[in-house]
């Protein structure tokens, strides 16, 4: 038996060549160059001329894709499968590599091939099914990648922005928790005060105002050292043990030295030490509970937004688009990104604005994605992002603008094509502008993009009706 005759009867042991006649199968074994490898040997890398198809007649073959400076294994193919370009696709080069695993034989087909491969309809046929296979494979897994990045996305912001109330809270727990092991000896001394219920009043008053007030970050440094100085240096004076610590609580709520000569004035020169104990220990009280309920907030603030963005507890149908509350929840998820690159962003609503009707979760995807992109094309410091909303007529349109690198003119008619990306595997959203696109186009509405470097628009409109 020849070499052909022996090709021949493996490939006619495939699936997929057993419907075609053999003189066809004989014809594409001439055409073809037998080769073999050994574990380990490479058939391209990532960014190699892709020019040939491989029919795998023995073998393993891993399917790695690079990720940073590490690959990722994305699979293999096995005995009787077929890799590579194949006829009437548009691949051009690899973005992976292919490693052979265990000693392999195939048949390698090039593309020059492809013309006369294509006037036999049988033979072209197991290509054609194999690449509609490739591609219903493809986008099945880039779906899901797709969501899964879209989640890694939301859980890494939802991470950064929940860790500082949580951590805020934690340190304002400790402090308190420290804070009441001292009650007891404060206790004792507030007890020793004999004082009239006409100077617990006064007291009470100025402690409570300020208290009130809620410490202020609206003082520079130079002017809150300052204020530390002078109410530290007038409580030193006045022969108290702890003036500067007390005197840094003071100034936090603006207490003056003309504060401490007020509670002076109503207060026995004896009881003076254990008044301002007990007015300090009231504002530290007030201010780790303060801090606690800001972050708590910040907390159900982030919570909040979650559902607002994700639509949770909502039905499918198209609703009331309240685009103010729905684009701020979405900067609010990528606030972390915000705070990074500290980026200015500026929201131009009108007062009043006229409504229309769509898909919340869909629609929160699309300033997710347009958002994102601008976050990531922003400088590290000056960074500008505006949003504005302006009703015409029966539209209203909808306007992102960053300062950003912008978008070069020999990509930017293709940022809408599916699965087209600048970023590096595992680095782009997970949605891209061509699920943007389409969710525009399912509201019956468009998109446009005008970009050069330091000035990027995209303009969206949407029906009123």
């Amino acid at each position: 038996m020849s070499m052909n005759e022996h090709i021949l009867q493996v490939l006619k042991s495939f699936p997929e060549f057993e419907s075609v006649p053999d003189e066809q199968v004989l014809w594409l074994i001439t055409q073809s160059e037998l080769c073999t490898y050994q574990p380990g040997e490479v058939i391209f890398r990532p960014g190699d001329e892709v020019d040939s198809m491989y029919i795998i007649l023995d073998g393993v073959i891993d399917i790695q894709l690079l990720q940073g400076k590490n690959y990722t294994r994305l699979g293999q193919f096995k005995t009787g499968e077929i890799t590579g370009k194949v006829p009437f696709s548009r691949m051009q080069s690899s973005s992976g590599s292919l490693t052979v695993m265990e000693e392999t034989s195939l048949l390698k087909v090039h593309s020059s091939v492809f013309p006369e491969l294509s006037k036999r309809y049988e033979l072209v046929s197991v290509f054609v099914h194999n690449l509609s296979d490739r591609i219903r494979s493809f986008t099945s897994r880039q779906q899901q990648n797709e969501k899964l990045m879209a989640l890694g996305k939301l859980s890494a912001g939802l991470a950064h922005e929940l860790n500082n109330p949580a951590s805020a809270m934690v340190r304002s727990a400790t402090a308190l928790r420290e804070n009441l092991r001292h009650k007891p000896d404060k206790f004792k001394a507030v007890m020793n005060i004999q004082l009239t219920f006409e100077q617990v009043d006064v007291v009470n008053e100025l402690v409570f105002r300020k208290a009130g007030k809620g410490p202020t970050n609206d003082m520079g440094l130079m002017e809150r050292t300052n204020l530390e100085d002078e109410l530290g240096d007038w409580m030193d004076d006045e022969n108290i043990e702890q003036a500067y610590d007390f005197a840094q609580t003071f100034s936090e709520y603006c207490f003056s030295v003309d504060d401490l000569e007020f509670v002076k004035e109503h207060v026995t020169d004896s009881h003076l030490p254990s008044v301002l104990g007990w007015i300090e220990d009231v504002l530290i009280t007030e201010k780790m509970v303060t801090e606690m309920e800001e972050a708590a907030r910040r907390v159900s603030d982030l919570v909040s937004s979650v559902k607002t963005y994700s639509h949770m507890d909502q039905g499918q149908d198209k609703e009331r688009v309240e685009l103010k509350k729905l684009i701020k929840s979405t900067v609010t998820i990528l606030n972390h990104k915000v705070k990074l690159k500290q980026v200015e962003v500026d929201y131009q609503f009108p007062p009043e604005l006229p409504e229309f009707f769509g898909y919340i979760s869909e629609l929160n995807q699309v300033w997710m994605n347009i958002l994102d992109n601008a976050l990531d094309a922003l400088p590290d410091e000056h960074g500008k992002i505006e949003i504005e909303a302006k009703p015409n007529g029966e539209f209203i349109y909808l306007f992102f603008r960053d300062n950003g690198s912008g978008i070069p003119e020999d990509i930017r008619s293709k940022i809408f094509d599916p699965f087209f990306t600048t970023k590096d595997i595992g680095k782009g959203t997970g949605l891209g502008l061509d699920v943007v696109r389409k969710i525009i186009e399912k509201h019956n509405g468009s998109i446009e993009v005008a970009s050069e470097p330091g000035n990027t628009e995209f303009t969206l409109c949407f029906p009123l009706n």
